[in-house]
């Protein structure tokens, strides 16, 4: 057969979610090729069945749209970790008296201390969608906090900066992703769930893509379990030690040795 297609998002957790999958492949002899690009670029190939596997979708919630849209057709493969969710974070240093929910963003005292400008990443992710909901359900709006998309580069420089500075902002996150690795970022509490519960992430397959792979290549790939501090691990030396997603993946397998090995039994 001719290369596994292997679609990802572009986003660091993502990237190395897929990068554990390529690893698993080649090690089964095959050969891959890579497709990456935002959600709303690879939900649809997985919709018109022009890629094998889509690493990962976040069931039964923070994918919902894209997956009842695309994914008539396919099937779940493998859970990869359990646990994601989206939420909004603080910096540690924030008093947790003074801002333990959404809801406090919108008290006076706490609206005329804290940056209105919430930077999040590309309008295409679910947690910018949910974001901008959520400062209208709070009533963030009216005070003048606004949600601005950007890119991944931005939204990390936006917490950095005010990390080095020591200022108030509230940062749409989730979970794994590496800046929660250290524990400087604070959750707050979403008393209206507007930001969703907790999903699973998927590996999956268009049905008719996955019938063609051979059976050891399905037997293996359905076996594939990262946890989310395995994730998270792996996007922060991606992050904060300049590995590249394949080398992080790498370090993380030989790492897990005993618990990759099961996946080929």
């Amino acid at each position: 057969m001719g290369p596994v297609v292997l679609a990802q998002v572009s986003l660091s957790f993502y990237a190395v979610t897929g990068a554990v999958v390529h690893a698993v492949l080649e090690r089964l002899g095959h050969m891959v090729e890579l497709r990456e690009g935002p959600h709303e670029e690879m939900f649809p190939l997985l919709g018109e069945g022009s890629v094998d596997l889509l690493a990962a979708v976040w069931l039964p919630e923070g994918h919902a749209a894209y997956w009842s849209k695309y994914g008539s057709n396919a099937r779940e493969v493998a859970t990869l970790y359990d646990g994601a969710h989206f939420f909004w974070g603080v910096p540690d240093y924030l008093p947790r008296e003074k801002v333990s929910s959404i809801a406090d963003l919108a008290t006076p005292e706490i609206a005329a201390t804290m940056s209105r400008t919430i930077q999040g990443i590309g309008m295409g992710a679910t947690i910018s969608v949910l974001s901008q909901k959520a400062v209208v359900e709070y009533g963030l709006d009216k005070l003048g906090y606004t949600f601005r998309s950007g890119s991944q580069a931005e939204w990390i420089a936006a917490y950095l900066t005010a990390i080095g500075t020591q200022s108030w902002l509230v940062f749409p996150s989730w979970a794994p992703q590496y800046l929660n690795y250290g524990g400087k970022i604070r959750p707050i509490d979403d008393p209206r769930t507007v930001l969703g519960g907790v999903n699973r992430a998927v590996l999956v397959s268009p049905r008719e893509r996955w019938s063609a792979l051979p059976p050891r290549t399905q037997q293996v790939l359905s076996r594939i379990q990262l946890g989310i501090d395995g994730v998270t691990e792996m996007d922060w030396l991606v992050n904060a030690r300049a590995m590249t997603p394949r080398e992080a993946a790498l370090q993380w397998m030989g790492g897990n040795r005993q618990r990759v090995d099961r996946w080929f039994v």
